[in-house]
């Protein structure tokens, strides 16, 4: 039987860029969900977004969001998978 477990984390945006593109990240402000980890995650914009476009984004993002949730499942099917 499968059980699932919720961790939660604080968290804040920050702005990149990787390979010329611009990259709203997220930045956890707690290394507290084990499944994210040596993980980073990070969210691609359109092309042609300008950086102030971008900012105007992390504005709305780091005043609206105040955390993540990430829901991982263990279990025997789950398991058997993995094997």
């Amino acid at each position: 039987m499968a059980t699932t477990k919720v961790e939660r984390a604080g968290i804040g945006f920050g702005i990149g860029r990787q390979a010329g593109s611009i990259i709203v990240e997220l930045r956890p402000h707690h290394d507290t969900i084990s499944a994210l980890r040596g993980v980073q995650v990070g969210f691609e914009l359109l092309n042609g977004i300008t950086l102030e476009q971008a900012k105007k984004i992390l504005d709305v993002l780091n005043e609206n969001v105040i955390g993540v949730l990430v829901t991982t499942a263990s279990g025997d099917k789950t398991e058997g998978a993995a094997g």
